[in-house]
């Protein structure tokens, strides 16, 4: 206990001004003092380890008291990562060739690599719309380019250029559903789920559409900002309105214009399946989260990492009865 509070003053310290924005936002919701806020932060951070930023997302403030225990919170997700990730550092997650191999049955589109590509099989590639998606090995750097053969005098002009460029992985270009397109044409929008794994179980814990946000195209999703929707998992619905990176909820896309509630995200069913196929065959990990580009007849995955919107999709309007991700993980992870 007084080791827990000696922390929480040092952390203090470093974010009081973010603390007091806080500490005021949560009494312009209910009345309530000054001090009897930061005690009740103060309080929770001690019992359940959730910091400022925690407590108001997951409105302790409103729930009623015990509930704060089914969260999952930062420093406890801290705690368990030793059961979820049985490897520090797993190459697949940052090498996109081995990504590729491990996962080739679930890409869903034609991948070749300009080191052993030959000039028969990038017309091949690109015969169908004469454009080819060029990407880098490295899977920490966002480098894409899209490269169209009415640029080039011919398609070795093409594949010089994508080589000069340090691109060796040239894929199939995808376009996307037309009623994701209709929502945000300008990027790829990424369709995540986060899949739980112990033993043969598997769960889905979280699933959330990301709508990029920019003004010109952009094929790299990671280039973009992007709107969180909440996606719910038994209907494949967005229910409620979306929040930007800044937590400010949004109604509408900002490009578009179209509304984002009550949009159901095409073939979810079927990329909620892909997911669980690829959670069975992950050894490495537990909690992964899986992304998915979504076109008018099949879902291709694109990339998977460690989960860290586990905080977005506990937010209390999304939860049946605000009950927390907590009591799923510890039943699953005490009985694995």
């Amino acid at each position: 206990m007084k080791k827990k509070i000696i922390n929480f003053c040092k952390y203090l310290k470093l974010h009081i001004s973010s603390l007091n924005k806080t500490i005021m936002y949560v009494r312009r919701c209910t009345g309530n003092l000054y001090l009897y806020v930061l005690i009740d932060i103060i309080r929770c951070y001690i019992s359940y380890g959730s910091n400022y930023n925690e407590y108001r997302i997951y409105e302790f403030y409103l729930v009623k008291r015990g509930i704060e225990s089914t969260y999952l919170t930062k420093h406890y997700h801290n705690q368990i990562k030793k059961y979820l990730y049985k490897k520090k550092n797993i190459d697949y997650l940052n090498d996109r060739r081995e990504f590729y191999k491990k996962y080739d049955k679930y890409l869903n589109r034609d991948i070749c690599y300009s080191k052993n590509l030959s000039f028969k099989q990038l017309e091949e590639l690109i015969s169908s719309k004469n454009i080819v998606v060029c990407k880098q090995s490295s899977m920490k750097e966002s480098n894409t380019e899209v490269l169209d053969l009415k640029d080039f005098r011919s398609p070795a002009f093409l594949l010089d250029s994508a080589k000069k460029s340090n691109l060796p992985i040239l894929e199939e270009y995808l376009s996307q559903h037309k009623d994701i397109e209709r929502i945000n044409p300008n990027n790829i929008n990424i369709l995540s789920i986060t899949t739980l794994r112990t033993g043969n179980t598997v769960d889905v814990v979280g699933a959330i559409m990301k709508f990029g946000v920019s003004r010109t195209f952009e094929y790299d999703y990671k280039k973009s900002d992007y709107i969180n929707c909440y996606v719910d998992l038994n209907t494949g619905i967005i229910k409620h309105r979306g929040r930007d990176r800044y937590g400010e909820i949004i109604s509408k896309h900002p490009v578009s214009n179209e509304k984002l509630t009550n949009f159901e995200v095409p073939l979810f069913d079927k990329a909620v399946n892909t997911a669980i196929k690829c959670a069975r065959e992950t050894e490495e990990m537990l909690e992964v989260e899986w992304n998915f580009m979504i076109s008018n007849k099949k879902v291709a995955l694109i990339s998977c990492n460690k989960w860290e919107d586990y905080t977005f999709v506990q937010i209390p309007e999304y939860l049946n009865n605000k009950v927390g991700l907590r009591p799923l993980y510890e039943e699953r992870i005490i009985k694995y």
